[in-house]
């Protein structure tokens, strides 16, 4: 895929290449006559996995050539105060004392909530495009056998998230090049 050129990585280009050549198979296989309704829902599922997996690398990628940072508060050294300590707004709940520090989360740490929402914040993802994403995170995340099923997913939702990688991949290189 030519529009993967921007990925200097070249073993992720080549997985992300190979991936979206397995969703465009599958999708594929998914439009056959005779495909029971349950087989199809659960491939769009997969096509979803896949996209939203395949996003979220694209703005990892984003995110570490820019060489940006995430940063976050830590609470180190953390000591309970005595109970006569309290908060008149939090009666019996423990008062602490500790030190407070300024740390960077670690690209493992970071997830496609967390991405979406800096880039957002940096104006290099428009809101709705914010929306969009995280509303595709959200039906990847029912693929967890734990979570309840309630949303079905349909051709529409498959196609709107292809729609939604192509326009995350045409617009990557414009982001690595205007780092802010």
């Amino acid at each position: 895929m030519n529009n993967l050129d921007f990925i200097q990585d070249v073993e992720l280009r080549k997985t992300l290449a190979d991936s979206i050549e397995f969703i465009y198979t599958l999708f594929e296989q998914s439009k056959g006559n005779g495909q029971k309704n349950l087989y199809k829902e659960e491939t769009y599922r997969v096509i979803i996995l896949y996209v939203v997996s395949a996003i979220e690398a694209v703005l990892l990628y984003i995110y570490k050539t820019r060489g940006e940072k995430i940063n976050y508060l830590d609470y180190k050294h953390v000591q309970i105060l005595p109970k006569e300590f309290e908060h008149k707004d939090k009666i019996g709940s423990p008062v602490i004392v500790a030190i407070q520090e300024k740390a960077t989360r670690q690209d493992f740490q970071l997830d496609l909530y967390e991405l979406v929402n800096f880039f957002r914040d940096k104006k290099i993802i428009k809101e709705t495009t914010a929306v969009e994403i995280l509303g595709l995170n959200d039906t990847r995340n029912t693929l967890h056998f734990s979570k309840p099923r309630t949303k079905k997913c349909d051709l529409d939702q498959v196609e709107s998230a292809l729609k939604m990688l192509v326009y995350v991949v045409d617009r990557a290189p414009k982001a690595l090049q205007n780092k802010l």
